[in-house]
C-alpha cells in the first residue's frame, strides 16, 4: 500500500508538470496565433482587425511589450497621435533593451518640441528635445548607423543651425537608403531653401523610386515642381499617383485641385467625371463634382448637372438635398420647398423622409418664425425620433426666437449629448444662458466649447464680449490674439482688438492692428499686400514671397512691403533672411522702434541674448514709452539671469520718470524672481500710485503677499482694489476665499454676500455662500438663506453645485431630497471623495445604514483630502460598532 501511494504520488507530480507545460505552451501559442494574425492585417491596412488581435495579445500578456509596439504601429497609421504615443511609450518601458519604439517616440517629442517653441515655451522645448536627444543614443548604442537615427540626429542639427553639417549626413543617409521617405523629404527641403532645385528634384524621384508606398513622396514631388512653376510635370506626377491606386478618390481631388488652381477647369471637370465612372455608387463624388461646377462654372451649370444625376440616379436621395442647397444659395427657394416636400411624401418615416422635414421646417421657420406647418413637422420627426439633432437644435432656436430660455437650454442640452464639441451648440446655448440671466454658465460653455474647438473664431469673439462685459480686457485680448493666430485678417477680431487697445491706450498695439486692417483697392500697393498676408495664413509662403518682391521691386522703401516680407519669413522661421529685411526697414524708418524691436524678437528666438538685449535697447531709446519694449527687455535680462542688471534698468527709468506707466510692475515680477517679496511688494504698491485703476497689479501685488504667506494683507489689497473698482467681482471673490483660509467665515460670508447683490446669479458665489451658510452657520434664517440658494443651483446640472445644493438640503434635514441631487451626482464622479461623504451621510440621516457604511467607506478609504473626513470616519466607525452618530 505504501509503495502504492507512492507510485501515486510519482504519477500525480508528472502530470501536474505535464499540465503545466501545455498550459505555458497554449499560452504561448496564442500569443503567436495572435501576433500572427495582428502583423498580417496590419500589412494588409486592415488596421481595426489589427488592433483587435494587438489586444488580444496583450489580454494573455500584459507585460509583452512587443504587443505594445505593434499596437503603437497601428494607431499611428489612423493617425491617432496620442494612443500610438501612449503605447510606444509602454513598449519602450516594458522593455528598455527594445530600440524600436524610441524612433516613432523620437518624432513625437520633436513635433511636441516645435508646438512649446512656438507657444514660447522655451524650457519646454528644451526638454522636449532632450528626450528625442535620449531616444537617438538609446537607438545608436545599438545600432550606430541606424538611418532614422540619423536622420533625425540631422533634424537636430537643423534646429540648431548646423544645415550643412545636416546635409551631409542626410547624404551619407540617402547614399545608403535612398527610399527613406523622411531623409528624402528633409533633404529635398534643405536643397530647395539653397536652390539646389534639380538635386532636390532628383532626391525625391530616387526615394520615389526606391519607395514601395511613394504617395507622401510624389505629393511633395509634385508641390517642389507647382513652387518651382513646372505644371506638365506635377501634372504627371498626380496621374501617375492615380495609376497607381486608382480606388483611392484623394488622388483624383488632389489632380482635379491642382488642375483647378492653374485654370484648367475643363481638364478638372473631366477628372472628377472620371472618379465617378470609377466607383457610381458614391454619393460624395457627384456632390464634389457639382460643388466644383457651382465654383467655377456658376450655380445654374452645378444645378442642370446634379438635374441630370438625379434622372440617371433617383435611389440618391443625397443628390436630391444637394439640390436643394444649391437652389437655396441660388435663391430659388420655392424650387427646394418643392424638392424637400417630394422627399417627405416618398420617403415618409425613413431617415431621409426625417431630414426633409426638418430642412422643410428651417425654410418655412427662416421666412416666418410662426409658421404654424414648423412645429407641424418637427412634432413628426420628434415622434418618430425623439434624439433627432436637427428638430431639437431647430426647437431650441425657436424657443429662444420666443423668449422660451429655459426650454431652448433643455432642447440644446440634448443636442449636446451627441455634439459634445459642436461649436456653433455651445455659441446658442450660452447665449441662452446669457439670456436667462446665467452669465457665469455662459461664461463656462463658452470657455467649454473654445478648449474642444480651439480652432473657432465665433466661440472666441463670444467669449471676448463676456469678458468685456466684466471688465476682464486683458483675457478678451488673450481671445483675440487666439483668433488672429488662427486667422491673421478676421475682420471682426482685428476691430475688436482695435478698440480695446485704445481703450488701454496702447497706440503701438493699435497702430499695428490698423496696418493689419487696411484693404487695398485693385492695383495700389495694399491690394498685393493683403494677397501675400493672405497666401501666408494659407501657408503658401513661396506666393507670399514672391508677391511682395514685386511690391518691393516698384517700392524697394515700402514700409508695409517690408514689413509683410519679415513676418512671412518669421513665420518658415527664416531668421536670418527676416532680420535682413528689418535691417533694411531701419534703413528707410530709422526713428521708428518697429524694426528694432521685432529685430530683438527674432534675435530672441534664435537665443542670441546680447545682440536681442542690443536691439530692444535701442528700441526703447525711441519709444522710451513703450511698455512692451520695456517688458520684452526686462524679460530677456531674467532669462540671462541678470535680475540685478534688469533692476538696474528700471531704477533708472523711475529716475527720470516716476510715472512711467508700467516700470514699477516690472520691477515687481523682478523682485519677485530674486525672491525679495518685501521689495516687489514696495514696487506694485508704487505702481498703483501711478495707475491706481490697473486690476492686474492688484491681482499681482496679492499673489506676492499671499506668496509671503501675509493673508492678511491679500485681503488688504483686493479691499483696496474694491474701493477704486467696487464692481470687480474677481476681488470680491478672490477676497472671499482668503478669508476662507483664514477661517474667517463670516467675512467670507459677507464678500459673497456683496457679490451677489452686483450679480444674483453669479454660480461660484452662489455655490459657496450656500456651502458655508450650512456648514458654518446652524440658525434657522442662514439655513433657509441657504437653502433660498441651492435651489438657484439645482438648475445649473454642474456636479460641484449639485454637490452643495445636496449638502445643504441634508444640513436642513431634508434627507429625501439630498439624496436625490447627491445619488446621480456620485454614480457620474463616484471617485470624488467628497461626494461620496456627502451621499452617505444623507443616506444615514434617512437610516440606510448599509447605503451609508457604503459611500462613507469609498470616501475614507480615497486618499483625498476633503472638508468633513474627520466627520465621515466617526460616523463610519459608529456604523461598525453597531450605533448612529449623533
Amino acid at each position: 500500500m505504501k509503495a502504492f501511494n507512492g507510485l501515486f504520488q510519482k504519477l500525480l507530480v508528472v502530470a501536474l508538470t505535464i499540465g503545466l507545460l501545455s498550459a505555458c505552451g497554449g499560452k504561448e501559442e496564442r500569443k503567436a496565433k495572435y501576433l500572427e494574425k495582428g502583423e498580417a492585417y496590419l500589412a494588409e491596412k486592415n488596421y481595426d482587425k489589427a488592433r483587435i488581435e494587438f489586444k488580444n495579445f496583450l489580454q494573455i500578456d500584459p507585460k509583452d511589450a512587443r504587443g505594445y509596439l505593434f499596437l503603437g504601429q497601428v494607431e499611428e497609421k489612423q493617425n491617432r497621435w496620442a494612443k500610438a504615443f501612449a503605447a510606444y511609450k509602454k513598449a519602450s518601458e516594458l522593455d528598455p533593451e527594445l530600440i524600436e519604439p524610441s524612433i516613432p517616440l523620437a518624432k513625437f517629442y520633436l513635433a511636441k518640441a516645435a508646438g512649446l517653441k512656438k507657444r514660447k515655451d522655451v524650457s519646454g522645448a528644451a526638454n522636449a528635445l532632450a528626450l528625442v536627444q535620449e531616444h537617438i543614443k538609446k537607438v545608436q548604442a545599438k545600432d550606430p548607423e541606424n538611418a532614422e537615427a540619423l536622420t533625425l540626429e540631422a533634424t537636430l542639427w537643423i534646429n540648431d543651425g548646423e544645415r550643412d553639417k545636416a546635409i551631409q549626413q542626410l547624404e551619407k543617409v540617402i547614399g545608403r537608403d535612398p527610399g527613406l521617405q523622411s531623409a528624402a523629404l528633409l533633404l529635398s527641403g534643405l536643397y530647395h531653401q539653397q536652390e539646389r532645385i534639380d538635386e532636390g528634384e532628383m532626391v525625391l524621384k530616387n526615394a520615389i523610386m526606391a519607395n514601395s508606398e511613394p504617395a507622401v513622396l510624389q505629393q511633395r514631388l509634385a508641390a517642389y515642381y507647382i513652387v518651382n512653376k513646372k505644371n506638365d510635370e506635377a501634372e504627371a506626377v498626380f496621374r501617375k499617383m492615380i495609376e497607381q491606386n486608382p480606388d483611392e478618390f484623394d488622388r483624383r481631388i488632389k489632380l482635379a485641385s491642382f488642375l483647378s488652381g492653374i485654370d484648367q477647369i475643363d481638364k478638372a471637370e473631366q477628372v472628377l467625371s472620371e472618379a465617378i465612372a470609377s466607383d457610381s455608387e458614391d454619393v460624395q463624388r457627384y456632390l464634389l463634382l457639382t460643388e466644383f461646377l457651382a465654383v467655377r462654372k456658376g450655380k445654374d451649370a452645378a444645378i442642370e448637372k446634379l438635374r441630370q444625376f438625379i434622372q440617371q440616379r433617383p435611389d440618391m436621395a443625397g443628390l436630391q438635398f444637394s439640390l436643394v442647397k444649391l437652389y437655396l444659395t441660388n435663391k430659388q427657394k420655392d424650387d427646394a420647398k418643392r424638392v424637400l416636400q417630394a422627399l417627405v411624401e416618398s420617403q415618409g418615416t425613413e431617415p431621409a423622409g426625417l431630414k426633409a422635414r426638418v430642412a422643410l421646417a428651417q425654410i418655412l421657420a427662416a421666412e416666418n418664425s410662426d409658421d404654424e406647418r414648423v412645429p407641424v413637422l418637427l412634432k413628426e420627426v420628434l415622434d418618430e425620433n425623439p434624439r433627432d439633432n436637427g428638430a431639437l437644435l431647430l426647437k431650441g432656436k425657436l424657443a429662444v426666437t420666443n423668449k422660451d430660455y429655459i426650454g431652448a437650454i433643455n432642447s440644446f442640452r440634448s443636442v449636446l449629448k451627441d455634439q459634445p464639441d459642436n461649436a456653433e451648440l455651445l455659441q446658442l446655448l450660452a447665449s441662452a444662458h446669457l439670456a436667462n440671466k446665467e452669465p457665469e454658465l455662459a461664461l463656462d460653455t463658452l470657455r467649454r466649447g473654445v478648449e474642444s474647438n480651439p480652432d473657432s473664431t465665433k466661440l472666441r469673439l463670444s467669449l471676448v464680449q463676456m469678458f468685456v462685459r466684466s471688465g476682464d480686457i486683458d483675457s478678451a485680448l488673450g481671445q483675440l490674439d487666439a483668433i488672429l493666430e488662427i486667422d491673421e485678417f478676421n475682420g471682426k477680431a482685428l476691430k475688436a482688438k482695435y478698440e480695446l487697445l485704445a481703450r488701454k491706450g496702447d497706440a503701438a498695439g493699435v497702430e499695428e492692428v490698423a496696418r493689419q486692417m487696411q484693404k487695398g483697392a485693385p492695383g495700389s500697393e495694399d491690394g498685393y499686400l493683403s494677397e501675400a498676408r493672405l497666401r501666408a495664413a494659407q501657408k503658401n509662403y513661396g506666393a507670399a514671397l514672391g508677391i511682395l518682391d514685386k511690391v518691393l521691386a516698384k517700392n524697394p522703401e515700402s514700409v508695409k512691403g517690408l514689413l509683410a516680407k519679415a513676418d512671412v519669413l518669421t513665420a518658415e522661421r527664416k531668421y536670418v533672411a527676416a532680420i535682413d529685411v528689418l535691417d533694411q526697414l531701419q534703413k528707410v524708418i530709422p526713428d521708428s522702434a518697429e524694426s528694432y524691436f521685432r529685430k530683438g524678437r527674432l534675435l530672441f528666438e534664435q537665443e542670441k541674448m546680447a545682440a536681442a538685449i542690443a536691439q530692444y535697447e535701442i528700441a526703447l531709446e525711441k519709444a522710451p514709452d513703450s511698455g512692451e519694449v520695456l517688458s520684452a527687455l526686462v524679460v530677456v535680462e531674467l532669462k540671462r539671469g541678470e535680475a540685478d542688471v534688469a533692476e538696474k534698468r528700471l531704477q533708472t527709468i523711475l529716475k527720470a520718470n516716476p510715472e512711467h506707466k508700467s516700470a514699477n510692475s516690472l520691477l515687481g515680477t523682478v523682485y519677485a524672481a530674486k525672491k525679495d517679496l518685501s521689495r516687489a511688494e514696495a514696487a506694485l504698491e508704487r505702481q498703483l500710485e501711478v495707475t491706481p485703476l490697473s486690476a492686474g497689479v492688484y491681482m499681482q501685488l496679492a499673489q506676492v503677499r499671499l506668496l509671503n504667506k501675509d493673508l492678511a494683507g491679500a485681503a488688504q489689497t483686493y479691499e483696496d482694489g474694491l474701493k477704486r473698482m467696487p464692481d470687480n467681482a474677481r476681488f470680491l471673490v478672490s477676497l472671499a476665499g482668503i478669508h476662507e483660509k483664514q477661517q474667517d467665515y463670516e467675512a467670507a460670508i459677507a464678500a459673497y454676500e456683496k457679490v451677489l447683490e452686483k450679480r444674483p446669479d453669479n454660480a461660484i458665489s452662489l455655490n459657496n455662500l450656500a456651502a458655508l451658510l450650512a456648514d458654518h452657520r446652524t440658525d434657522e434664517a442662514s439655513l433657509a438663506r441657504a437653502v433660498e440658494l441651492s435651489i438657484k443651483l439645482e438648475t445649473t446640472k454642474q456636479p460641484a453645485f449639485l454637490d452643495t445644493a445636496g449638502w445643504v438640503h441634508y444640513r436642513n434635514r431634508d434627507y429625501g431630497r439630498a439624496i436625490e441631487l447627491l445619488k446621480p451626482v456620485v454614480e457620474q464622479h463616484s471617485g470624488v471623495a467628497v461626494f461620496q461623504y456627502h451621499l452617505g451621510m444623507a443616506y444615514l440621516g434617512v437610516g440606510d445604514k448599509d447605503a451609508a457604511a457604503s459611500h462613507l467607506s469609498i470616501a475614507v478609504e480615497s486618499e483625498s483630502d476633503f472638508v468633513g473626513r474627520e466627520e465621515a470616519s466617526k460616523a463610519l466607525e459608529s456604523l461598525k460598532v453597531g450605533g448612529v452618530p449623533e
